[in-house]
């Protein structure tokens, strides 16, 4: 990105700014659609808020984003609000006007384009919401302005959900919220719903935590969403999806609510193929797992294990995953069954995983990544690293190894060679970081990827 004389900024006003995702979304933006707009995030006080709202005004700033701790005080240096902002009482986005900021709040439309977008209609659907913080009245207002049946919103201090419960049926002109102790939730009337759930229950690194322990609750679940995206799955999702219910989380919130407000910004329409491939960035951001590919010999599962012990992750090997799942050797597969039917057994073994897997090591099989439908399975699951081993040395290595089935036979030093050659292009196509290990120890080769992740 070329920044010059015409370049405008655009930028984020919260304490802290540190973890945030919005550059990758709005500067990828910028370089994808060809605007001359950079992204920056301010790291603000809560005592000079509002010297920075005109501060930036002054300096000519296009549009702003707002995070915590800051969304409601803002709204007091605005020129102008849209009804969504002031009917949640908070604003997470600036647009420049003649006359100063005007606030909207994209919160809820980000979330309302995520549940449209997996074919959720929330038009006459019983609504429950965990939670009565400032997300669950976004929620609230979301399921009020778009038909929602009944809103039952749930919380530990009733107070606060029947604040919003309150306010909301007096802004829609309707009484179909109702607040309830989250301790009640048996009392629900017997029936499917929607859940959103609002709370920081289960964000990282408290991923263990629930609001709502009982199995007997997500059998209401008909979809459940977790405004939380980190972890990918948290553990009210994998409880939904025990009891049969969909579950997602709130990771295209955060897109959606970023890419709205690029739109409001510079007055366009964001295609769904953009937003789907920032969403494949944000994916592999936020998973955190670190994936090893590369030849037989490459030292993927040693390495694997050292990296996990130093992260703390878990560590996997889809070899070892299929043999203790299949119980038997990977060699008696081939014997058995064939290559065909073991490389199905990968490709199924990685979509199993990509549902849920996060803070994970994942060793793969040397085949593993040459498979397109595998390559785009592991875009999506973390930082692809290939461990690029020279044939000399794979050879030297794997002198007098029994166990690999597709060197049984004939020479296999050639088929060494003549696999390698066919594979290279292929490991490197997919992959986000390629580390040469001939010459390298293990202890080495985890230092080189910690550095260059």
């Amino acid at each position: 990105m070329m920044i010059d004389g015409k370049t405008r900024t655009l930028g984020l006003l919260g304490d802290p700014v540190e973890h945030t995702m919005s550059p990758l979304i709005h500067n990828t933006l910028s370089e994808t659609l060809g605007l001359n707009n950079v992204y920056v995030p301010f790291h603000t006080k809560a005592e000079d808020l509002g010297e920075a709202v005109k501060g930036a005004y002054a300096l000519n700033i296009l549009g702003l984003n707002v995070t915590v701790p800051h969304k409601n005080e803002v709204m007091k240096y605005l020129s102008e609000l849209d009804e969504g902002a002031q009917a949640i009482g908070a604003a997470n986005t600036l647009v420049r006007t003649e006359n100063g900021y005007k606030g909207y709040n994209t919160d809820m439309l980000g979330l309302l384009r995520e549940v449209r977008s997996y074919g959720v209609e929330l038009d006459a659907h019983d609504v429950i919401i965990l939670g009565a913080g400032g997300a669950a009245k976004a929620v609230a207002y979301m399921c009020g302005a778009n038909g929602a049946g009944h809103v039952y919103i749930l919380n530990r201090t009733v107070s606060k959900a029947q604040a919003i419960a309150d306010h909301m049926n007096d802004f829609f002109g309707k009484q179909n919220m109702t607040a309830m102790s989250i301790q009640d939730y048996h009392k629900l009337p017997e029936k499917k719903y929607i859940v959103f759930q609002s709370t920081s229950k289960g964000l990282y690194p408290h991923s263990d935590e629930v609001i709502i322990e009982d199995p007997a609750f997500y059998q209401m679940v008909s979809v459940g969403i977790d405004l939380i995206y980190k972890p990918f799955c948290t553990r009210f999702m994998s409880l939904c999806r025990q009891a049969g219910a969909k579950s997602y989380n709130g990771l295209k919130m955060l897109l959606y609510q970023g890419i709205i407000a690029y739109e409001l910004w510079n007055d366009i329409s964001v295609d769904e193929k953009t937003a789907d491939m920032i969403y494949q960035k944000l994916l592999k951001k936020t998973r955190d797992n670190i994936i090893l590919t590369g030849f037989m010999g490459s030292g993927k599962t040693t390495v694997g294990q050292l990296l996990s012990e130093k992260y703390g992750y878990t560590f996997i090997d889809t070899d070892q995953y299929i043999e203790e799942k299949c119980g038997c050797t990977i060699a008696e597969l081939f014997s058995k069954k064939g290559e065909a039917y073991f490389r199905q057994l990968e490709t199924d073994t990685l979509k199993e995983l990509n549902t849920s897997l996060t803070h994970a090591v994942l060793s793969t099989g040397g085949g593993l990544p040459l498979r397109e439908e595998n390559a785009v399975e592991l875009a999506t699951l973390g930082t692809v690293v290939y461990l690029q081993i020279t044939p000399e040395e794979v050879i030297s290595r794997l002198s007098g190894d029994n166990t690999r089935p597709l060197l049984a036979g004939g020479n296999p030093e050639q088929k060494v060679r003549d696999l390698l050659t066919y594979r290279t292009p292929l490991y490197e196509r997919a992959a986000d970081l390629t580390i040469p290990v001939t010459e390298l120890t293990p202890e080495h080769i985890v230092e080189e990827i910690i550095s260059k992740i």
